[in-house]
């Protein structure tokens, strides 16, 4: 069995495009959700999307661990055009300022080291 990240796009307005290693794997609708299984595995993940004048909107990777046959649900939310991508606590994983690294889920694990 596959380990999965679900994502929920919080936005009522805008789809955004969910890349793992630099690939696409998947759209996300305005207020939708979608899951993407994967092999456990380190993956850098970002999410690429566009504002009301096709400007492109920016995300902050991060990377994520998974352990075989986890799960995690992440929430993607844009602001000022930056993409924020939350877990279930409600903590932004890509945030501009401090460090963020540890356990989000049971056998998944975020590094994000800011500058």
């Amino acid at each position: 069995m596959a380990s999965k990240i679900i994502f929920s796009n919080l936005s009522r307005n805008d789809d955004y495009t969910i890349l793992l290693n630099g690939q696409a794997r998947g759209t996300i609708l305005p207020l939708k959700t979608n899951t993407i299984d994967l092999e456990a595995g380190k993956y850098e993940l970002y999410i690429n999307g566009s504002n009301e004048e096709g400007l492109p909107s920016m995300c902050k990777p991060i990377e994520v661990t998974m352990e075989d046959c986890k799960s995690v649900h992440l929430q993607i939310v844009a602001r000022h055009f930056a993409i924020g991508i939350y877990d279930e606590k409600g903590t932004q994983l890509n945030a501009k300022q401090g460090f963020l690294c540890g356990t989000i889920a049971d056998g998944v694990h975020i590094d994000n080291p800011i500058s």
